[in-house]
């Protein structure tokens, strides 16, 4: 026997029904509490009110990050239409006529044998897959 059940089997019922309600009371107490911590920290209002700062700091973040999302839309936009493209453009061939030494970076020899490598690569890969699977491939 543990020393618990001898101290039970000790004291009378009525005892233990009275720490059992003592025990019960503490326990209802910390649950409420718990409760009211939960609601507390849920409501907004309450946490604008004490926190207004770490609201301030989310809401400028946002505003920031929204306004740099339509930025780049607008910015997107505008270099799409002919006026920009045509400064691009102007641009570029204002690079290739001053620096064509700078435009012209890599062997030609060396794109040459990187495209005809790639077509290579597919091809016989084409055929493998063709040989292997003998058939169309099916899908589930």
């Amino acid at each position: 026997m543990d020393k618990r059940t001898v101290r039970v089997a000790a004291q009378a019922p009525r005892e233990i029904e009275l720490e059992i309600e003592h025990l019960r009371t503490g326990l209802d107490r910390s649950l409420a509490e718990l409760d009211r911590r939960r609601r507390e920290l849920t409501d907004l209002k309450i946490q604008m009110r004490k926190h207004p700062g770490v609201f301030i700091g989310a809401g400028g973040v946002l505003l920031f990050v929204v306004g740099g999302v339509g930025f780049a839309i607008w910015r997107s936009q505008k270099r799409d239409q002919l006026p920009g493209r045509a400064k691009r453009f102007r641009l570029a061939v204002g690079r290739a006529v001053h620096k064509p030494r700078k435009m012209a970076r890599g062997a030609a020899w060396e794109k040459i044998l990187v495209a005809v490598g790639t077509t290579v690569a597919v091809s016989l890969t084409k055929k493998l897959v063709d040989r292997v699977g003998g058939h169309q491939p099916r899908y589930i």
